[in-house]
């Protein structure tokens, strides 16, 4: 029998942390990457999806939140148990929690910085 960590999926969108303690999950490190990521996924359940707002190039998590608050607005939202809003950019991940928590999404702010390991993102990294 497998426990329920065991069956939990858990997305992170950031474009240099990772979990410390190795858990399990599926890395985009760009908005395009975690949007394509929610198309292969489709209908399965994300238990917890964790986001940074600024990631590389310029790029934000905002298309990610504009995504998840337009599905949600048309009454059909992004199957997620706990969404985690882990930015260093306080203003923009207040707006986000803000957004996703008026769109009906559970969302919890986290500044547990011992959680991460940093990495350097380049072209030999891992996603997905």
């Amino acid at each position: 029998m497998m426990r329920p960590a065991e069956t939990e999926l858990t997305v992170l969108v950031d474009d240099v942390r990772t979990f410390r303690d190795a858990r399990p999950a599926l890395l985009a490190r760009t908005s395009g990457e975690a949007l394509a990521l929610f198309d292969q996924l489709a209908d399965r359940r994300i238990d917890h999806l964790w986001l940074d707002f600024e990631l590389i190039g310029g790029d934000t998590a905002q298309p990610v939140v504009d995504h998840l608050v337009r599905t949600a607005s048309t009454g059909n939202p992004v199957d997620i148990g706990q969404i985690h809003v882990h930015t260093a950019c306080i203003r923009e991940g207040h707006q986000m929690w803000l957004d996703l928590q008026t769109a009906g999404y559970t969302v919890a702010v986290s500044y547990a910085a011992r959680m991460w390991r940093h990495t350097n993102y380049g072209p030999d990294s891992k996603t997905t």
